[in-house]
């Protein structure tokens, strides 16, 4: 990948709200988490659930590359299969650019350490995942290279 290309999906991911749909797990409450931000009210409604980390995940555009509709579903329908099959808890999200040029469905997963999250978004040719632990900021992570920010 070039490094203007990724610049500019380092700009794009980091400009982007990564909202976490109401759930009891969460506290009941929409949480919008922010690369590079901590997110204390996230954090205190994973603790008191014994979750110490998270991720937050799609499989939406492959590569960084828009994909029809369908094909993403059936894409996202692939990604929450195989975290059914490893008896991960995944709750509803979206990551929607702040320009709101676009979104991706998502998923949340509290739980996942950094290595699976990135083991599953290498799995579904994604470019980074959100990651975070509790008491700490949220971290893009790069798939291919691993380099975090």
């Amino acid at each position: 990948m070039s490094d203007a290309r990724r610049t500019a999906l380092h700009a794009a991911f980091t400009a982007t709200g990564y909202v976490v749909r109401a759930h009891p797990l969460v506290g009941g409450r929409k949480h919008v988490l922010r690369v590079g931000a901590e997110h204390p009210a996230l954090d205190a409604a994973l603790t008191a659930h014994g979750f110490a980390t998270w991720a937050f995940l799609t499989a939406w555009n492959p590569h960084a590359h828009p994909r029809p509709p369908r094909a993403n579903a059936r894409l996202q329908q692939r990604l929450l299969a195989l975290l059914d099959a490893e008896g991960r808890v995944a709750l509803s999200a979206v990551g929607v650019a702040d320009d709101r040029r676009w979104f991706e469905e998502s998923l949340f997963v509290p739980g996942l350490s950094r290595d699976e999250a990135l083991r599953i978004g290498g799995l579904f040719d994604q470019e980074a995942v959100l990651w975070g632990a509790v008491s700490g900021r949220a971290e893009l992570v790069m798939c291919s290279g691993s380099v975090r920010t």
